[in-house]
């Protein structure tokens, strides 16, 4: 596969084994940390510890064949992630999507091309699953990643409603 990295340093994809579960967790508290800083409804809030057992259950499924857990590492460095894992829609012509849980970089290390490559990386491994639909939610707050998500083809499927009761 050809990584599309525009930086000079030597970044590797990798698939996230226990190696890099402490490193996996502090990238996923940074993305926890910004959705907590959005004003949103007063109710949503990712709670404490979710970075370490969301982890632990992506890593306990690395090797099914059901999850995509891979991240690019730079001098040692985990700076960017993806998790996706397969979601069965029986009731769906489709079948079955890939569904995009986190997809992160961490602060300092945008616009180097890492979740371009991780995104192609994804695409190939659900491709090679019969899989051809991929789907991720983000927040309406998230003014940045709605643009990231659309200058890639990816579009507005469908609105999630919430109301406090």
């Amino acid at each position: 596969m050809s990584l599309l990295f525009n930086s000079k340093e030597k970044p590797k994809l990798v698939l996230i084994e226990e190696e890099y579960r402490l490193q996996s967790i502090e990238l996923l508290n940074q993305f926890f940390k910004k959705i907590n800083s959005f004003p949103l409804d007063g109710v949503f809030k990712v709670k404490p510890k979710a970075a370490t057992k969301m982890v632990d259950s992506f890593l306990k499924l690395v090797g099914s064949g059901k999850v995509v857990f891979a991240g690019i590492v730079v001098n040692k460095e985990l700076v960017s992630m993806l998790i996706a894992r397969i979601e069965e829609r029986p009731f769906l012509q489709e079948e079955k999507i890939l569904y995009i849980d986190i997809a992160v970089t961490k602060n300092g290390h945008y616009k180097k091309g890492y979740m371009n490559s991780l995104l192609e990386y994804t695409e190939k491994w659900a491709l090679k699953k019969e899989i051809k639909v991929l789907e991720l939610r983000t927040l309406s707050e998230n003014t940045d990643a709605i643009q990231f998500w659309k200058n890639r083809n990816y579009t507005d499927f469908y609105i999630r409603f919430r109301k406090n009761i």
